[in-house]
């Protein structure tokens, strides 16, 4: 039996579990939840006035408590799962990434067996051997395996549904791109975004199909406004290794450090030029506004490629210092700053 876990939830673990990967969470799981470093449940052992045989046996409340605990634990250790999926889901993803989930998927299975979960363990071994077949000796996944894999992944969500889930994920993290683009592009204001969010503009597949006329004719806007917006989001999917997700984290992980260093010196020069009240400070007072809401906009979409909306959410109701402080220690809390 599960030892003594009735009190614990996730925000009361002694580290911070989104900042833990891949056999750390398998064995910060077997320490927590199983007795120590050994795989296997915890031997009860005997204590005052109590037999060994009544110390570590849990109730149906302590169980739902630990489970409760394990899928928290799963949104995080399945979160490259996820992306992949999203990609294959609403676009396409190419072997090499999905045979990179392999090992979330074979710890999260072990950790499933620990927890003598046998229909989740049924789930990850049926996608698993998906997994293998989509992968074996090809140059892309063929729409055979992908409909078989999204079928057999659709079982894990139904399980778990905050961390398989696709289309709610999905949900949130693209409009937050598509607006973060838009904001990107000299002349567009929050009135436009409104606009092209009323006539269904609000997906990234949508503002792709588009051309310049059509986003005259259906939002009203200036032809060369329209431009722009059709020259960003080509842009984007031309250089982007993915649409809402990142093939490789810690390349986007090193790519926010950047850009985070970029927005403290824009910062810096901001507050210079506030000190100056000539007709060339406020100039460039001005444009060092518009380039550091600039900066910050690429960081949003960063930040929703690597899955992080709750970091964002909280960096939006803080001042631009505050900001660059919280991005600044983000940035060196994740596992490759670590490393």
């Amino acid at each position: 039996m599960l030892a003594e876990p009735s009190s614990l939830t996730a925000a009361e673990f002694d580290f911070p579990v989104e900042a833990i990967e891949g056999d750390e969470i398998s064995a910060s799981f077997n320490r927590l939840f199983l007795g120590g470093p050994e795989v296997g449940l915890a031997e009860p052992v005997a204590t005052e006035g109590k037999p060994a045989a009544a110390v570590g046996i849990s109730t149906a409340e302590d169980l739902a408590a630990v489970r409760d605990v394990f899928n928290d634990i799963a949104v995080v250790h399945v979160s490259q799962v996820r992306d992949v999926m999203l990609e294959l889901r609403f676009g396409d993803a190419d072997p090499a990434w999905l045979e990179s989930t392999k090992p979330a998927l074979r710890s999260l299975r072990a950790m499933a067996e620990q927890m003598e979960l046998i229909e989740l363990c049924g789930a990850l071994d049926t996608f698993c051997v998906a997994v293998d077949g989509a992968v074996a000796n090809r140059a892309r996944i063929s729409d055979e395996d992908k409909a078989d894999l999204l079928t057999r992944y659709q079982a894990l969500s139904d399980l778990i549904p905050q961390a398989f889930e696709l289309d709610a994920e999905r949900d949130r993290r693209e409009p937050i791109i598509v607006e973060a683009l838009l904001y990107q592009i000299d002349g567009v204001e929050k009135p436009i975004i409104d606009r092209l969010f009323a006539v269904g503009l609000n997906r990234l597949d949508a503002l792709l199909r588009v051309n310049h006329d059509d986003l005259v004719a259906m939002a009203g806007l200036r032809p060369e406004v329209a431009a722009s917006i059709v020259e960003q989001f080509r842009t984007y999917r031309a250089t982007a290794d993915a649409a809402v997700s990142t093939r490789d984290p810690a390349a986007e992980r090193r790519s926010l450090g950047d850009l985070v260093i970029m927005l403290s010196i824009l910062q810096d020069d901001f507050v210079r030029a506030s000190d100056d009240w000539s007709a060339d400070a406020r100039a460039r007072k001005r444009s060092l506004r518009k380039e550091r809401e600039q900066t910050f906009q690429r960081i949003r979409v960063s930040l929703v490629r690597l899955g992080d909306r709750d970091q964002l959410s909280k960096l939006e109701r803080l001042p631009f210092n505050e900001r660059i402080t919280a991005l600044e220690r983000y940035v060196a809390n994740q596992p490759t700053a670590r490393a």
